[in-house]
């Protein structure tokens, strides 16, 4: 959703002041893979994951911190949220830009363009809790505000959803390959890996330049519900 500059810096405003104060199938009969499928196949086989490194749980901002830097995330601040259980949880938001794949890297592949799940002229946000959230049942909540200085767009309330199903179904869309494909079975393992409780991804068409990030909003613990503040960061979009 587009907005006006004006929208934005009073949304700007109301942040600062909130601060301040997929089941595998085997693929159908076809041809050997060729052209992006094919170099998508190749990235995909040279993972290696290791999902005995793995925690259920995040139980610190160092460990949040450490997940995002894994996946190539750069972390904004750190935030906390008010919970109606009457905890307070810690989290911390992030970003990194395209072109740029989570565990795999840059898969710009010459000849053959960006296959990538974040290209250029987009964003990856990232979002990691601190703590038990029993949220499996709904992963919406979570949202991004966003003011790219150099085009003057933005957008308040871009959804994020489950992380590991943003990178998947974005690297499946631009690679060209169904997002059920076994093809992708080294990509979900390397993902399912890495702690999902409470983690939380959106995917951002901001155009490039310079971008302020705000990531804010709801997740669930149990029959409670958590409102964090908003994490606040800058990155740069090519």
């Amino acid at each position: 959703m587009k907005i006006s500059f004006r929208s934005l810096v009073a949304a700007a405003t109301v942040s600062v002041a909130l601060v301040a104060g997929s089941a595998l199938g085997a693929p159908a009969a076809s041809a050997a893979p060729t052209g992006e499928a094919l170099a998508a196949k190749q990235a995909l086989d040279a993972i290696t994951p290791h999902p005995q490194d793995a925690a259920s749980v995040i139980d610190g901002i160092g460990a949040a911190n450490t997940l995002l830097k894994k996946l190539g995330i750069t972390p904004f601040t750190p935030t906390i949220g008010a919970c109606t259980d009457f905890t307070f949880p810690s989290a911390l938001g992030g970003a990194v830009a395209g072109p740029y794949t989570p565990i795999l890297g840059d898969l710009t592949v010459r000849g053959l363009g960006d296959i990538n799940a974040v290209r250029k002229g987009e964003i990856l946000y990232g979002f990691v809790p601190v703590g038990t959230f029993n949220d499996s049942g709904n992963k919406s909540g979570m949202q991004v505000a966003w003011f790219n200085v150099n085009t003057f767009q933005g957008g308040l309330g871009a959804p994020m959803g489950s992380l590991s199903d943003v990178i998947i179904n974005a690297f499946a869309k631009h690679a060209g390959i169904p997002a059920n494909s076994a093809t992708l079975a080294p990509l979900k393992v390397a993902l399912n890996a890495l702690p999902s409780n409470g983690v939380r991804g959106g995917l951002v068409d901001t155009g490039s330049g310079t971008v302020l990030s705000a990531i804010y909003g709801t997740v669930n613990k149990g029959n409670a519900t958590c409102y964090f503040f908003p994490s606040l960061g800058i990155a740069t979009a090519r």
